[in-house]
């Protein structure tokens, strides 16, 4: 039986993951880095709002005209759906109000904002499709971010995103924070450039169309640009990936055995490494004393202040938290930096995970630990399904690990639920269609 109107909310669907893949990224709007955020929000909730419109009307026709549909409900699916309903009793019952905790304190990272995301992840797992196009999209927007950022690192403003006169290295001095690429925030930046790392070299390498290999050029750049900014994040979480998704994605058992032995001896060498590190400075310094149960308040870019203090914010609302968007009203941090000459005020609790913990409690956390394990599950169950599997995988671990580290704002997490979406996808009856 033919779904005509079935198949063109997938064709919307499929135009829409093209712009969240190929044109979100590059999209900083019309005031350079000022209103990058505030930016990138509205073209992410334009953009997914009418998605949504379309996909909804289409589906209402389609059932007035006789079709009849059915969900592809997923564990990954029910774990999603407690999250968001634990966020909205969250917000609900916060002592900061249901219209702070919709929209926000600061950052447009309200409740409704998890909706989208909610929304995003659902509408891409049950219309979506991997497809190939989706990875040439991806590693055209790396390799044009990427190129941008190089060239910025080189002391050029070729867009004139930096206040006037300025460029990258008047960062905390000519202007408040450290912006690079078409993200902006270079922790951002490395949030997003974690996604094609993760992504191109894996499709790029298991792909059966020679084209393809041409995506190693973005996924280089992307890998250079994490290794000249200067933040860590990025290079652990790509460290990470390389060490769990090699092993993983190679289809020849024996093979896949040998890297699993090898990743798991690096690893533990590497971990031995730290511990017995000599150093008394530097961020291996402070990984080390981590491992010795040293968490100092200076660590990280000062992130063992912030920890420690969302930490107590979890203790005095253990279950539901305070509400989402809430964390900038809670914190009390803050510090004057000599090298900056500016107040620093610590809004985030720079980390994604403890974040869902301070906002939205245990109750909250849990479900969406319990969506990842789902969907890593998922993975490695199609994990030798063609190229795009095993590549969505890839970035997804990739991004989860970046996220230990990081802000989880508007900025790329709309990119993530896409990826997510993706993995959870159900299978075509002939998957190379999706290469």
């Amino acid at each position: 039986m033919e779904f005509p109107f079935l198949e063109r909310a997938r064709w919307v669907t499929d135009k829409y993951i093209l712009v969240m893949l190929g044109v979100f990224p590059l999209f900083v709007g019309f005031h350079g880095y000022n209103r990058v955020t505030a930016s990138k929000f509205w073209f992410c909730t334009a953009a997914t709002c009418l998605w949504a419109a379309a996909v909804l009307v289409l589906l209402a026709g389609g059932l007035i005209a006789g079709e009849r549909y059915r969900l592809d409900v997923r564990p990954a699916h029910i774990a999603v759906g407690v999250f968001l309903a634990v966020g909205g009793l969250s917000a609900c019952l916060s002592e900061y109000g249901v219209a702070q905790t919709l929209l926000g304190s600061n950052r447009y990272d309200g409740y409704l904002t998890t909706v989208m995301y909610c929304v995003i992840f659902f509408g891409v797992s049950q219309l979506g499709r991997p497809r190939r196009r989706y990875a040439w999209a991806l590693g055209l927007s790396a390799g044009i971010c990427s190129a941008i950022a190089i060239l910025q690192l080189l002391g050029l403003d070729p867009f004139w995103f930096y206040p006037d006169g300025t460029n990258y290295y008047d960062k905390y001095i000519a202007y408040n924070g450290a912006f690079l690429g078409t993200i902006g925030n270079v922790g951002q930046l490395a949030a997003f450039l974690t996604l094609p790392a993760g992504f191109l070299p894996v499709y790029a390498a298991l792909s059966k169309r020679r084209a393809d290999r041409l995506l190693f050029v973005p996924a280089a750049m992307t890998l250079a640009v994490l290794a000249l900014m200067d933040l860590d994040a990025g290079v652990v979480a790509v460290i990470g990936c390389a060490l769990i998704a090699v092993p993983v994605v190679i289809q020849n058992r024996r093979t896949s055995r040998i890297a699993g032995c090898v990743s798991g001896g690096l690893a533990c060498a590497g971990l031995g490494a730290l511990y017995f590190w000599p150093g008394t400075s530097g961020t291996l310094y402070e990984m080390s004393q981590v491992l010795h149960g040293h968490l100092s308040d200076e660590f990280g870019s000062r992130r063992g202040e912030i920890w420690k203090q969302s930490w107590q914010f979890f203790r005095q609302k253990p279950w539901l938290g305070g509400g989402p968007g809430t964390t900038s009203l809670r914190f009390d941090i803050r510090w004057y930096s000599d090298v900056r000459q500016q107040t620093v005020v610590v809004t985030n609790t720079h980390n994604v995970y403890l974040g869902y913990l301070v906002n939205t409690g245990i109750l909250g956390l849990l479900p969406y630990l319990a969506a990842i394990g789902c969907s890593m599950i998922t993975w490695f169950k199609r994990r030798h399904r063609g190229a795009l599997y095993p590549a969505l995988g890839a970035a997804f671990v990739c991004c989860l690990i970046q996220d230990f580290f990081g802000l989880g704002l508007v900025l790329t997490a709309p990119m993530l639920w896409v990826v997510w979406g993706l993995l959870e996808t159900q299978e075509d009856a002939d998957v190379q269609k999706g290469e």
